[in-house]
């Protein structure tokens, strides 16, 4: 399952390729290979215990998916983007919007999305990457629930993003419907807060 083709997106930090016929972003692709490494543990959890040779094999994927980690879960390293975003680095912040645009899965992608969207909170963000969050939220809202919907209610800055939360809590499935209200939530309460203070 080799890269076929690649071509640069309009926004040049990720690059996309091909595989069997289907688009995959870099993040995508990372999400992936985590996902395979920790498969592989979890397989080999189940009979660790059975003889030294599958508890060595065990540790081994173990150790794998440990070292591989930081630099799969995010381009460059998690840590390292981790501490560009902390730094307010521009850079940082737009691969970090296009990450949440990308919405990888893998073992702790959810805490992950949570903690760069407490970074992005504390810095300023182009219209445009506003815009583009805010879509992210209402996708996110209308999708399965997810663990860091209440982190994403952070950047809901105005009427009319309210008003089509609300339209989607009245008018939506149950999940997304409790999605959406989360959220909403979070606005009511920031209000208040912000009124009493």
């Amino acid at each position: 399952m080799g890269v076929a083709s690649f071509e640069i997106c309009a926004r040049p930090a990720v690059i996309f390729g091909c595989t069997d016929g289907q688009p995959m972003n870099v993040f995508e692709s990372s999400a992936a290979e985590l996902e395979k490494l920790n498969q592989r543990v979890l397989e080999l959890s189940r009979c660790r215990r059975e003889s030294p040779e599958t508890t060595a094999a065990w540790r081994e994927a173990a150790q794998t998916f440990h070292s591989n980690y930081d630099r799969l879960a995010f381009p460059g390293g998690l840590a390292r983007e981790f501490e560009r975003q902390k730094n307010g680095d521009q850079e940082a912040i737009e691969l970090a919007v296009q990450y949440l645009e990308a919405n990888p899965w893998y073992f702790r992608s959810g805490y992950h999305k949570a903690e760069i969207l407490k970074y992005l909170k504390r810095h300023p963000l182009t219209q445009e990457q506003c815009t583009r969050l805010r879509k992210i939220i209402l996708d996110r809202v209308r999708g399965r629930p997810v663990r860091e919907m209440r982190a994403y209610g952070r950047f809901v800055a105005n009427e009319q993003f309210e008003a089509e939360l609300l339209t989607i809590k009245e008018n939506s499935n149950r999940d997304a419907a409790r999605s959406a209200g989360w959220i909403l939530e979070y606005l009511r309460s920031a209000k208040t807060a912000s009124k009493s203070s």
